[in-house]
């Protein structure tokens, strides 16, 4: 099993083989020379051939060639660093946006309101019922109100004026 560590100078994340905790080795990008520490596990690693310095002499001594204790050639690969090229991909999907369709302008409309129609039981409730109308349009889609003046005949044919008002809005 392998085991995950970063190096303590630049930070570089390093795969090595769980038998290689404790050894000193070199950080392939900044050569700072640090043991492995027991790190968290790894699953896939990416063999990398890293150069460490045990010989006589300071001489570099390549980490695949190097013997074990018992004096036969070791068979582990004792570090590795995953490699990306390119971005590093992401896990999660975006979905794709959902084009809204344009809202449709609000359309014009036109109501208008007779003194007449609003008497009930000789109650006259022509201003309750402009101001409930207008309080359900509300105030910003108002575009025009003008009164109006027309005639209506009573039971008996003669002419009566009555009055109302015209509201223009947009709804």
């Amino acid at each position: 099993m392998d085991v995950s560590f970063n190096c303590p100078k630049c930070g570089l994340h390093i795969s090595a083989d769980a038998e290689a905790v404790g050894e000193l080795i070199n950080c392939p990008e900044c050569d700072v020379e640090f043991r492995i520490p027991p790190g968290r596990p790894r699953q896939r690693p990416v063999p990398v051939d890293v150069k460490k310095s045990t010989g006589p002499a300071g001489a570099l001594v390549s980490a695949k060639g190097k013997t074990g204790p018992t004096g036969k050639a070791s068979t582990h690969k004792p570090l590795v660093v995953p490699h990306h090229t390119g971005p590093q991909e992401s896990l999660l999907k975006k979905a794709e946006p959902v084009a809204k369709p344009k809202p449709e302008p609000p359309k014009i409309r036109v109501r208008c309101i007779k003194r007449s129609t609003c008497v009930e039981v000789g109650h006259d409730r022509f201003d309750e019922v402009v101001t409930e109308f207008l309080n359900q349009v509300g105030q910003a889609n108002i575009i025009h109100m003008s009164p109006i003046a027309y005639g209506v005949t009573d039971a008996s044919g003669r002419m009566l004026p009555d009055y109302g008002i015209m509201v223009i809005y947009k709804g």
